[in-house]
């Protein structure tokens, strides 16, 4: 109650929608809506068309940031490797990874 006192002293407007997770009433603070509860951004849906795009968003988000991490591994294991088969092994391991990076990239920006 308190966090939700200080938003409306604040400025923000509390809205009729509530948290899909908590169930607490939603807040607008400039273009960003949040709960106070959770203390959190929402983003609220209104087609399941733009649902499926959001979720489709943030599973690219997750892809890319899992992708960037298996890059960052094969860059390690590169850089203290000395056996030519396992460097040759880990350029194409890098190759294939570096390639679905820029597949998801290409998917985020359309």
């Amino acid at each position: 109650m308190k966090r939700m006192s200080d938003l409306l002293k604040s400025g923000a407007t509390m809205l009729s929608e509530t948290c899909p997770e908590c169930g607490s009433p939603l807040f607008k603070v400039g273009k960003e809506i949040i709960c106070a509860k959770c203390n959190r951004p929402v983003v609220i849906v209104k087609a399941s068309m733009e649902e499926g795009k959001i979720m489709g968003g943030r599973v690219l988000e997750d892809l890319e940031q899992t992708l960037l991490s298996k890059i960052g591994e094969i860059n390690t294991a590169i850089s203290s490797e000395e056996d030519s088969e396992k460097l040759s092994q880990h350029g194409k391991n890098l190759t294939i990874w570096l390639d679905a990076l820029d597949r998801v990239r290409r998917l985020k920006s359309t």
